[in-house]
């Protein structure tokens, strides 16, 4: 399926297409530029190269985008979009049903390792920039702590508590710290694919936040 444009409406320094063509254009240099950046840094590609693996041309890109800023800041966007629209369907996934605290680790960690391997080139690349510059993703990422952590501290066999919700945010700061780490590294024990990363962080998350309250 087409990937919706429709987040960008009304972006600065983006040009909305005019019909099909345009938009299929379009999509054709977002999805360059995030193969480009799974290998890449954002300021070692040109906007030349990303025009040639889209197979358009530089006016094409130049139609849509006012120059690399506009068109990264456009790859945001549209993770944005989809990170809002996952973490939706997963609070309300949570809300759904009884969970065990034990099912919610492996299905945090299996969930954000998969998000960070699909997304990788971008979220790479906002990290990079987000010493000098506003990192937008990093507001999601908040929004999303907070979210899982009121949940998951009712879920805990001893309630919630200020104390309790206090350490899910640790752990949570320690998972998503991992995988920033590979991420940015490109190494570690484990790498980004393989799924032994996701078990350890879920093991890991698990146990910390069942460890006894002092």
């Amino acid at each position: 399926m087409s990937e919706s444009l429709a987040p960008l409406d009304g972006q600065s320094g983006y040009t909305i297409p005019r019909n099909t063509r345009g938009v299929r254009t379009t999509q054709q240099l977002l999805e360059a530029g995030r193969r480009l950046l799974r290998r890449r840094l954002l300021d070692e590609v040109s906007i030349q190269e990303i025009c040639a693996a889209a197979d358009v041309t530089t006016g094409s890109f130049y139609k849509r985008f006012e120059g690399k800023e506009a068109y990264f800041k456009a790859l945001q966007t549209l993770l944005i979009a989809k990170l809002r629209q996952a973490t939706a369907e997963r609070m309300a996934d949570l809300d759904s049903r009884q969970w065990d605290l034990r099912e919610v680790s492996d299905t945090l960690a299996r969930n954000l390792r998969l998000w960070v391997c699909r997304n990788e080139g971008v979220l790479r690349a906002s990290l990079v920039e987000r010493a000098s510059t506003h990192d937008p993703i990093r507001a999601v990422n908040l929004e999303y702590v907070d979210l899982i952590v009121s949940r998951l501290a009712r879920m805990h066999p001893q309630g919630p508590s200020p104390k309790l919700e206090e350490r899910i945010r640790f752990a949570c700061q320690s998972m998503i710290g991992t995988l920033v780490f590979t991420l940015i590294n490109r190494t570690g024990t484990y790498a980004l694919t393989d799924r032994r990363l996701e078990e350890a962080m879920a093991k890991q998350f698990y146990l910390y936040i069942m460890q006894e309250l002092d």
